[in-house]
């Protein structure tokens, strides 16, 4: 495994069994934190959230004994990870009411975007499990460093500084994680998620987003 978390690739077929061990039982403890969390919502949690939940630890588990081959390990624990971010989301926003009519809840959003990144990443995991991708690389500290520091940032700056700035920020910061970063290409980029993020929460989705600074 020193190998692998050394920031380098490897070549040894011994390394995949034991990578594939560790990642598919880490994934299975934080699907039983998840089921076990799911009783903790005042409304109750659909089945199928809680199913959905018992399969991906029980897929888990298969990876970890080797009753389930990967040829992919970056696509299906990629797809994995945000398959569990995708759950999580479900469970989180179990409170909030959805549809009013023909009006938005403010548990829509979530659970829409939740159910669309559980479809693509579905996706994801069966590429991994058919086709054979890239080998193990290791951890790039720079990547996890600057999309924490985005997430971090955007919580801390929605409330004070709107939701124009504390999305245009993020996406700055979050490009930043790369280091062949184009400025010029990446704050165009940030301009047009910045616009339509002001467009779809305040008005197609009816949020109450702020937009600016309260001391504008």
């Amino acid at each position: 495994m020193s190998d692998v978390a050394s920031g380098g690739t490897t070549n040894s077929p011994q390394v995949y069994p034991r990578y594939d061990f560790y990642g598919g039982l880490t994934l299975a403890v934080l699907a039983v934190i998840l089921f076990a969390t799911s009783f903790l919502p005042n409304t109750p949690v659909p089945l199928v959230v809680r199913g959905s939940i018992i399969v991906f630890g029980a897929l888990s588990l298969a990876v970890a004994f080797s009753l389930l081959p990967v040829k992919n390990q970056q696509d299906f624990y990629g797809g994995m990870g945000l398959i569990l971010l995708s759950l999580t989301a479900f469970v989180a926003s179990n409170d909030l009411p959805g549809m009013r009519g023909f009006a938005f809840g403010p548990g829509t959003a979530p659970r829409l975007f939740a159910l669309s990144l559980t479809i693509l990443s579905i996706g994801v995991v069966v590429g991994g499990l058919l086709t054979t991708g890239p080998k193990i690389t290791g951890y790039n500290l720079r990547a996890i460093i600057f999309i924490l520091g985005a997430i971090l940032a955007f919580a801390a700056s929605i409330r004070p500084l709107g939701l124009v700035i504390a999305t245009f920020s993020t996406t700055i910061i979050c490009a930043a994680a790369t280091t062949d970063i184009k400025w010029r290409e990446t704050v165009i980029w940030a301009a047009i998620l910045t616009a339509f993020c002001t467009f779809l929460f305040p008005y197609g989705l009816n949020l109450p987003f702020q937009l600016w600074p309260r001391f504008f």
